[in-house]
């Protein structure tokens, strides 16, 4: 048997998007997962989400919590990377952390001609992007410093069953499946981005937990560029919809997906589901989604 077999992994977020998959995941690789609740962690409970840990004694831990844009005060990210810490610091036995965090870091740091690396400028371009690298840089010192044993993940931009309705691709597939006459229109299609299933994701963060080296930064990603306009243009042929831009500029300049080599080299990690599956995985959600919506 595996030192690892049913160790414990305690996942804080764990009824989010990505929390959800890390959940559902973490059988398959021979692990109890255990949802911190939302009433002892949270900003201001340090003392009750320190008193959970030393219950609790989880072997590894991932933190999927945080606010997206549009969804809260994006602040709050740093206050959350904060309690962690705080907690790692005063229990008794702390887990092995993996803090998730966002390729909106990179910013206008991001490579522009090959997969963004982990060592590639950090200059992100909004609040939410710099309360996550602020978050990361916090992380990265607390194990400089105090050797706690956190990893940080780089998320690029995930798809699947769950995903917040304002995040591509569920707006554009929501637009195409609800299309007056099979036609929608979109803003600006020319940015590059890196999709993957949520589910791959989970995966990545579970091996992170299990293989990775503390105070490393790690690209979450499959370094597969696709074009927005690719990704309208599969979404149009899985659902008989056509997209429309009524943007004056394609946004092309924009581009940000990943190099997931070290990744791979630390833990072996590599996607489960083409970019295609993928899709389809997350279109045929949405679709079941409608179903059972119509159903009741």
């Amino acid at each position: 048997m595996s030192h690892t077999e049913n160790a414990k992994l305690l996942v804080t977020g764990a009824t989010g998007f990505l929390g959800q998959a890390v959940m559902a995941r973490a059988g398959a690789w021979n692990l109890k997962a255990i949802p911190a609740p939302r009433h002892v962690f949270g900003p201001d409970n340090a003392a009750a989400f320190t008193a959970f840990l030393d219950k609790v004694q989880p072997a590894f831990a991932i933190d999927a919590a945080g606010v997206v844009p549009g969804r809260g005060d994006v602040a709050t990210n740093l206050a959350l990377t904060r309690r962690w810490i705080e907690a790692l610091t005063h229990a008794r036995s702390a887990p092995r952390l993996v803090l998730v965090n966002s390729a909106a870091i990179y910013g206008a740091g991001a490579a522009r001609n090959r997969a963004t690396c982990e060592d590639d400028p950090r200059q992100p371009l909004a609040d939410y992007g710099r309360a996550k690298l602020a978050a990361l840089e916090m992380g990265r010192a607390a194990h400089d410093n105090a050797g706690l044993d956190i990893q940080t993940a780089v998320v690029f931009n995930l798809m699947g069953t769950g995903q917040q309705a304002h995040l591509a691709p569920r707006v554009f597939i929501e637009k195409a499946i609800g299309a007056d006459c099979g036609r929608y229109q979109v803003g600006p299609v020319g940015a590059v981005r890196d999709f993957m299933d949520v589910e791959d994701a989970a995966d990545a963060l579970i091996a992170m937990a299990l293989h990775g080296r503390a105070g490393e930064v790690v690209n979450v990603a499959t370094g597969r560029p696709t074009r927005i306009s690719d990704l309208l243009d599969a979404i149009d042929a899985r659902t008989g919809a056509s997209w429309e831009s009524r943007a004056s500029g394609d946004g092309g300049s924009d581009v940000c997906y990943g190099d997931a080599a070290r990744l791979t080299a630390r833990t072996g990690w590599r996607p489960r589901f083409d970019f295609e599956t993928a899709l389809t995985r997350a279109i045929d959600a949405e679709y079941s989604k409608l179903g059972a919506t119509a159903k009741t």
